[in-house]
């Protein structure tokens, strides 16, 4: 005879346990509904833990600063999904920037560019939006004091890192650690610079990323030297210098370098067997690390690598590179809900010879899955095939050529331009809704406390490809295969992550597009107009 134990907290009134449940997240109040009927109740009937569960199964989370009832919340919510669904922006505006900026960076509601000609100046956009219903911003400041090769940013610390040299012979790099408002020094930055050796006076191809408290910088010296590949990587905010390794230190050719979160990072290869005259040509491999974000110059612990389809003998793999939306610490100001760090997607480059390449999905959820596995497991750390993790876990098609970067936010990727059709705009969207949630207009969700089934929402999809002109969707939750006959591979490559492809219409043209969690933004051909689309 077994004896059931009472929830003490279920004695509680159900006010009480209503404020309780409403500082969970929205997977923890689905689960809590399964405790009992009346908390099942209680979850369904709280227009505020519905609104909760919804962000949560939206890839979003809270922001509690707009002062908003909770009826007018969810229906912000459920608008902004509809919205999305069928590329319907609400608000389209044009802003001027400098032609052909040196860098540029767009994170957090923010797109700012730097140019070292005629000055040194660093422009910001802070972009209109539905929800603090502005007009949007722009500022210049004509001289920022050093002449920077490339910053990272992040809006929600207040935060830009310039990365320069004091004069171009000098064997020292640095990081300006500073405000975006004032473009003072930060106030959380225990030192306003930090300094490092090159090695060389020379600093070519600079991959500079932010996650948190974390600034990253993959950088090559010289282009034949051995040591000549560096990855650095400092905490900003107390001035320790985390890593320093250069190329006898790294996996062989590594093409690229990204932060995953504030304490792990991933570099792309061509593995060991890169082409190299008279050798085997690679494969190609994720190598995935963590690593300690407190003290000094400790060792990076690598936790797997993850190889990538093989290509045909007689086909070259000559570059992979990945990407992801920006690492945001803290909530967008003026919006209502921020992207979850934890619901992005990545986007796997794979250029190959004669001037063909494939885009890899993979989710970033998988990266951290593994990375806990890591943690608790004692074995050294493993290369692992292609067929034993790849086909269920991403979804390879085929690529087209990328001008800019940041054409990836959360789970939504904004597709390059495609020349048969250059009035097109096209998203594939990895987010997919739980089933329950497909009709966004729903009063009564059925909760649903052991549904895990999260499928695609075609009934959802349906309404949006009729209710929006010039806009059509397509989901793909089947495998599709990439068949070796005719492509660059070894053997046929068969991959599953579910997406669905929105299409629209446009009425004028765009050489490139970008995209955050609430615009679109198309760059026109001159490079000297943003044409923002708020949703």
């Amino acid at each position: 005879m077994t004896t059931t134990i009472p929830c003490t907290l279920s004695t509680l009134p159900a006010d009480l346990l209503h404020v309780i449940l409403t500082f969970l997240d929205g997977q923890s109040i689905v689960r809590s509904s399964a405790v009992c009927r009346d908390w099942h109740a209680l979850a369904s009937s709280s227009t505020q833990l519905q609104y909760l569960i919804e962000l949560w199964a939206s890839g979003l989370e809270p922001n509690y600063s707009l002062g908003r009832s909770p009826v007018d919340k969810l229906q912000r919510l459920r608008a902004y999904r509809r919205a999305w669904s069928t590329l319907s922006w609400s608000q389209r505006t044009d802003w001027e920037i400098h032609p052909h900026p040196r860098a540029y960076e767009l994170v957090g509601g923010v797109f700012a560019q730097h140019n070292t000609w005629p000055t040194s100046d660093f422009a910001t956009i802070r972009l209109p939006s539905v929800d603090n219903g502005g007009d949007g911003e722009a500022q210049t400041r004509e001289s920022v004091g050093v002449s920077s090769l490339d910053f990272c940013m992040d809006p929600t610390q207040d935060l830009v890192v310039f990365l320069y040299k004091e004069e171009y012979w000098s064997e020292q790099g640095n990081f300006d650690v500073r405000s975006i408002e004032t473009l003072q020094p930060h106030p959380l930055a225990a030192l306003p610079t930090l300094s490092f050796d090159l090695r060389d006076d020379s600093f070519r191809r600079i991959f500079l990323q932010v996650a948190e408290d974390v600034v990253g910088l993959l950088f090559r010296t010289s282009q034949v030297a051995e040591g000549s590949l560096r990855l650095v990587l400092f905490n900003w905010r107390t001035g320790a210098a985390l890593l320093d390794l250069a190329s006898p230190q790294l996996p062989h050719s590594v093409s690229d370098f990204a932060l995953l979160s504030p304490r792990s990072y991933v570099l792309a290869s061509v593995n060991e067997a890169a082409y190299v005259p008279g050798m085997v040509k690679g494969t190609g491999e994720l190598h995935i690390f963590a690593f300690d974000g407190t003290r000094c110059y400790s060792e990076p612990d690598r936790v797997l690598s993850l190889q990538l389809p093989a290509p045909h003998p007689n086909r070259l793999l000559e570059r992979v590179i990945v990407h992801s939306g920006p690492y945001c610490a803290g909530p967008i100001p003026g919006a209502q809900f921020s992207q979850s760090n934890e619901r992005r997607i990545c986007v796997v480059s794979l250029a190959y010879d004669q001037a063909e390449s494939y885009s890899l999905f993979i989710p970033h959820a998988y990266f951290a899955r593994r990375i806990r596995e890591r943690g608790e497991d004692t074995e050294p750390p493993r290369t692992i095939p292609w067929a034993d993790w790849g086909p269920p876990n991403t979804r390879l098609l085929r690529g087209r050529h990328v001008f800019w970067l940041r054409y990836v936010h959360g789970e939504r990727v904004v597709s390059p331009v495609n020349s048969a059709y250059p009035l097109r705009i096209e998203v594939l969207d990895f987010g997919m809704l739980p089933e329950r949630f497909a009709d966004a207009e729903s009063k009564d969700p059925q909760f649903e406390s052991k549904n895990a089934n999260f499928k695609t929402a075609a009934a959802e999809f349906k309404t949006a490809s009729e209710s929006t002109p010039g806009t059509f969707t397509e989901t793909h939750t089947q495998p599709s295969t990439v068949f070796r006959a005719d492509t660059v591979f070894k053997d046929d490559v068969t991959t599953c992550l579910p997406y669905r492809r929105i299409v629209r219409e446009l009425d004028q043209r765009h050489i490139l597009f970008l995209i955050d969690q609430d615009r679109i933004i198309g760059v026109n051909e001159g490079v000297n107009r943003l044409t923002v689309y708020a949703f």
